[in-house]
């Protein structure tokens, strides 16, 4: 069996990723299996150099095959995009409550919601071989009214709704995410297999 590091303390991030490899012969390891917590200074101008600076960190700690991501949202009736800084507004990095008070009021201002859909970097190290990949995530539409049901460990799921599903992000069960996400999950899973 390989291993893989998954440099993410996220444990959305975590669970999805652990959802993508079912079946496979790899061993995801995080940062709580190994009690390790970085401060990376996530500085890149692109989604690839901040996962890039996320691997290369955790590698180095690690000397594991390891995998990061970073992700920047886009949303069409925003005049400023949050871009990268999902989480960070005006350089205060927001908690749960904060992010999604944040989205409702900004949403509220362009009447409420919108389409939007989020470019995710994917960057893999292994034997010092660095490897990086963009996918942008099909869309889907950004509401102010949010879900009403209990919270997920994804802090904008009740703010995150799939049309097609007709359900919020938070509510979706293991078929609806198949669904929602397998073009994603393909290729992230692509990605890993050709480089591990």
């Amino acid at each position: 069996m390989k291993s893989l590091f998954f440099a993410t303390r996220s444990k959305n991030k975590i669970e999805n990723m652990e959802y993508r490899l079912q079946g496979l012969d790899i061993k995801l390891i995080t940062p709580y299996d190994i009690n390790i917590d970085l401060d990376i200074n996530e500085n890149g101008k692109t989604v690839t150099e901040n996962a890039l600076l996320k691997a290369k960190a955790y590698y180095e700690k690690t000397n594991i095959p390891t995998i990061a991501g970073d992700s920047a949202l886009f949303v069409e009736k925003f005049n400023k995009q949050p871009g990268l800084f999902v989480k960070r507004v005006n350089g205060k990095e927001l908690d749960d409550d904060e992010l999604e008070n944040y989205y409702i009021q900004e949403l509220k201002k362009v009447g409420g919601q919108s389409t939007a859909f989020y470019i995710t970097g994917l960057a893999f190290i292994k034997d010092n071989k660095e490897h990086v990949q963009e996918i942008k995530e099909k869309s889907f539409i950004f509401k102010a009214d949010r879900y009403k049901g209990k919270k997920s460990n994804d802090p904008l799921g009740r703010l995150e709704y799939d049309e097609n599903i007709n359900k919020y992000f938070c509510e979706m069960n293991e078929n609806d995410k198949k669904e929602r996400n397998s073009y994603f999950d393909k290729g992230c899973v692509r990605f890993i297999l050709n480089n591990i």
